[in-house]
């Protein structure tokens, strides 16, 4: 069903939904980076959580922590990236390579782009457990690509996958969420993050996902009309 001529909210809420998830996430995101900077006694909390996270340290945390870290990094990410997209236009899958190739691209991008105008320095180096990057804070770039990344691959399997039952659609799903979770989480505990940059990161996601998950539907919606 088509969003434009003729298509009814009442019919087709998809609409409706994804521009309340785009303004709930636009705002929240906008307050949580003017609070991050003006609001003094959230800037001691995050800094406060962020320390008490760091705490946990322990040899097995730290491996862990630094593969999955790793696993969140630009090469490997935009390797994953390309493959999954890859695949998925091998597959036949075009609009859904597409969205997947866009919203890897065009969010990290955004994200740096934010990050220059944020200005949020990191941690003092003096809290990194591995060599901390030279660029800005907020909000986190591992947190952003892991957050599109994984919650693409969520939307899709629910969207084009029609073999997995939906219990294997849910232990995927929730698998997916873990593994954005832990690689975000993973940035804080190593030093070189405060948590609001990756809660950040997960608002900025947020609003990316429902701008390219739109778009998609949009494009998909009018295919099919035509047909």
């Amino acid at each position: 069903m088509a969003w434009g001529r003729g298509a009814s909210w009442r019919r087709d809420t998809r609409p409706g939904a994804l521009v309340i998830v785009f303004g709930l996430a636009v705002v929240s995101f906008g307050a949580l980076w003017a609070m991050l900077i003006l609001l003094p006694s959230l800037i001691a909390l995050d800094h406060a959580v962020s320390a008490g996270i760091r705490s946990l340290a322990e040899p097995t945390l730290d491996a862990i922590a630094v593969a999955f870290t790793t696993l969140g990094g630009f090469a490997i990410m935009a390797s994953l990236s390309l493959a999954v997209s890859a695949w998925l236009y091998w597959r036949g899958l075009r609009p859904e390579a597409v969205l997947f190739a866009a919203t890897m691209t065009v969010g990290p991008a955004l994200g740096e782009l934010v990050k220059a105008i944020a200005g949020r320095a990191r941690p003092a180096v003096e809290f990194a457990r591995i060599e901390p990057p030279t660029n800005l804070a907020f909000p986190s770039g591992h947190a952003l690509a892991a957050f599109l990344f994984f919650g693409t691959i969520v939307f899709l399997l629910f969207t084009v996958d029609e073999r997995l039952s939906l219990r294997h659609k849910a232990f995927v799903s929730i698998a997916c969420v873990a593994l954005a979770v832990i690689i975000s989480m993973s940035r804080v505990y190593l030093g070189v993050h405060y948590l609001g940059d990756v809660v950040g990161a997960w608002l900025l996601g947020a609003t990316i996902m429902t701008v390219s998950v739109g778009a998609y539907i949009s494009v998909t919606s009018g295919t099919t009309s035509r047909r």
